[in-house]
Order: structure tokens, then sequence, then C-alpha cells
């Protein structure tokens, strides 16, 4: 190689374009503004294909569930029942009896009962008289519901001693709703 001719060839080098934009300078508006407006119209379609999915999720409930929502609203209308119970004992009358097991059929599936259990004690017995009592009648109560098919998950026993108003010893059952 003479050294004329190397001047040549580094100049025909430094003009030539070379792969990926490596060396060459390209005008930053002219490669950025078509990847902006593409980026832009990604970012509109997602938004607009959420938009419609959302609006199509919330219909499809409605639609689908009118005969689950008619029932569902009949059973939770249903009223508390009220077992009374005999002062001092843990023995759930027969009628009672009856009665639980008619509430627990009228349930329907994953709707929690919530056990409220009240009762009383002598005068003259130790303090935690009237609430082991009252657990003693919550717990048969929740033997009867497991009896019908509730299971013991879908049941909340709360016991209390006297009761704040209505009979002092009795066992209130209530819906809590689905759970």
């Amino acid at each position: 190689m003479t050294p004329a001719s190397t001047p040549t060839s580094t100049a025909r080098q430094r003009n030539t374009p070379r792969p990926h934009g490596r060396g060459v300078r390209v005008a930053p508006a002219l490669c950025r503004r078509p990847i902006r407006r593409t980026m832009a119209r990604r970012t509109l379609v997602r938004r607009t294909l959420v938009a419609v999915m959302t609006g199509l999720a919330a219909l499809l409930p409605l639609a689908a569930g009118t005969a689950t929502t008619a029932a569902a609203q009949q059973s939770v209308s249903q009223a508390p029942l009220s077992i009374p119970f005999e002062t001092g004992s843990a023995d759930i009358p027969t009628s009672g009896r009856r009665a639980v097991e008619d509430f627990a059929r009228g349930l329907p599936d994953r709707t929690r009962v919530l056990v409220d259990a009240y009762a009383t004690a002598a005068a003259d017995a130790p303090p935690h008289a009237a609430r082991r009592l009252a657990l003693d009648r919550a717990l048969a109560v929740r033997e009867i519901l497991s009896g019908a098919g509730i299971g013991p998950t879908r049941i909340e026993l709360k016991v209390h001693g006297a009761a704040p108003d209505g009979p002092a010893d009795r066992v209130d059952l209530d819906i809590r709703g689905a759970g």
C-alpha cells in the first residue's frame, strides 16, 4: 500500500453508513416521530379494549345471575330466628329443633349463619356460669345446623351472658351473607 491510497480508504470508511446506526447521525425528529405516533395508537387501543372489557364484565353478572340474585334476596329477607330455652338448661325444645332445621333448609349455598347465644345464671353461681351455659346452647344449635348440611366454616358463634333486650334465655340465628 502506498501512503497516498491510505487516506482514500479511510475517507470511504467514514462516509459509508454502518448498520444499526453506528457512526451515522440521524435527525432526532425524523426518528422519534413515527415511534411516538405508534406508541400513542397502541396506548389508545389498549385503553379502549380495557374499557370495553370492563364494561362487558360489569354487565355479565347482571344478565347471568338474575335468578341467583332473586333467590339470595328472598333468603336474606328471611327474618332472624329466636329459640327460647328453659332457665338453666341447654336442651333444645322439640319445636326449636324443627325451627332450626327449617331455617337451615331455607339457606342458599355459601350463606353464613350467625348464632348469638344468651343465658342467665343463678345469683349464687360463679360469674362465668352464664357464659358457659350460653356456649352449651350455641354448640347444641351448631350441631343441628351441621346435621342439616351447613358446614362448620359457615357457622359463627357468639356467646353472651345476659341478653340486653328480649327474653334472657335464648339463641338467635341470623344470616351473615356469602362467606
